[in-house]
């Protein structure tokens, strides 16, 4: 193969085109833009789910792209699937389980992973947990993290509640002075929890797998407790050189004190393998991205370069939410004095 088609299908490292990436990346994420959109969540949760997913889908044309950053120190935990009947029957319609593995080279099985981190995005700012079944699209042949159950202190959307968030007030994911991550995150309505430390100090750079990695998060779904009635499929973009590497830490120095999730697929106190990322993560979101659109490496790195190129094209603002808050506002106001004059009137004749 030439260095040209190499080059094409795998984005080389280019320490000055990632620092654009980054820079444009961070520039879709606003945090004044991000409380507006954070109150509109809020009274929009109360609308009727058809209406809520209309919502988001205006929204995903009018707006092409999401920013979507996560902060130092994201941290995965990777599980062997016991129960695998159990693990199908929450994958949505269109996936099947995959083995894979988090390192390059290690042994691959049937995995459920559980995230903890920290996102800046377009629409939301806060702590997340999520957890996953791994798994592969029947129609893309990807490799596909499909997102079966969440916390957070923030506002979000799946398709099976709409939008909502703020699942859990004690929400912690931060780092000591002693070099240890700690992830705190309780469910505020039942006894689910997640609750360990980590010594960030112990770990060891190592290769990642390839298609877990990279494939595999050009194909993210919702399954399991967040299973909607139809897909709701959405693709990332980032810089490939960003999932070349990242740190293994020995399980010797990851203490789970509780894990109450996935129990029914997993023992939850007993995983494989540990990663975490000590830097930052940008992703992007193209709103009106299809399966199909987004097959490999060679295609990631054109709408990464793509998305460089772009300008001039509409982002999440909260001003798009606030004016017609008030003009709603404004007219409820009017409607309402015009019935409380006439009511007057008709008193005074």
């Amino acid at each position: 193969m030439e260095k040209e088609d190499q080059d094409d299908f795998y984005c080389e490292e280019n320490i000055e085109e990632n620092k654009l990436f980054i820079k444009k990346a961070e520039s879709l994420v606003k945090p004044r833009d991000v409380t507006g959109i954070s109150f509109f969540s809020d009274l929009n949760s109360k609308m009727p789910k058809k209406i809520q997913r209309a919502f988001m889908n205006s929204g995903k044309k009018r707006v092409p792209y999401m920013g979507f950053i996560v902060d130092p120190y994201c941290f995965f935990l990777s599980y062997k699937i016991k129960d695998i009947s159990a693990a199908k029957a929450m994958l949505p319609d269109g996936y099947e389980l995959v083995e894979t593995s988090l390192f390059k080279g290690d042994e691959k099985y049937p995995m459920a992973i559980i995230g903890a981190f920290s996102a800046r995005t377009s629409a939301f700012s806060g702590v997340r947990a999520e957890f996953y079944v791994i798994a592969r699209n029947k129609v893309s042949g990807l490799i596909s993290w499909i997102i079966v159950d969440y916390e957070t202190n923030t506002n979000s959307y799946d398709p099976k509640n709409g939008f909502g968030g703020y699942t859990s007030d004690q929400a912690l994911l931060t780092t000591t002075p002693f070099g240890e991550l700690l992830v705190d995150i309780k469910n505020n309505k039942s006894d689910k929890a997640l609750a360990l430390s980590v010594d960030i100090k112990k770990g060891k750079t190592m290769e990642l797998d390839e298609s877990l990695w990279i494939e595999g998060n050009l194909s993210v779904d919702y399954g399991g407790e967040v299973k909607g009635n139809t897909s709701e499929f959405f693709s990332l973009i980032f810089d490939q050189n960003m999932m070349k590497e990242a740190v293994k830490v020995p399980l010797e120095y990851v203490d789970i004190k509780a894990n109450s999730y996935l129990s029914n697929i997993i023992d939850p106190l007993k995983p494989e393998n540990a990663v975490i990322f000590p830097f930052s993560q940008h992703f992007i979101i193209k709103q009106d991205l299809g399966i199909n659109d987004l097959q490999n490496q060679k295609e990631l790195c054109q709408q990464m370069r793509s998305f460089l190129k772009t300008t001039e094209f509409k982002t999440m603002s909260g001003d798009d939410i606030k004016k017609p808050l008030f003009a709603g506002m404004i007219i409820s106001a009017l409607v309402n004095l015009g019935i409380i004059i006439t009511l007057l009137l008709l008193l005074l004749l």
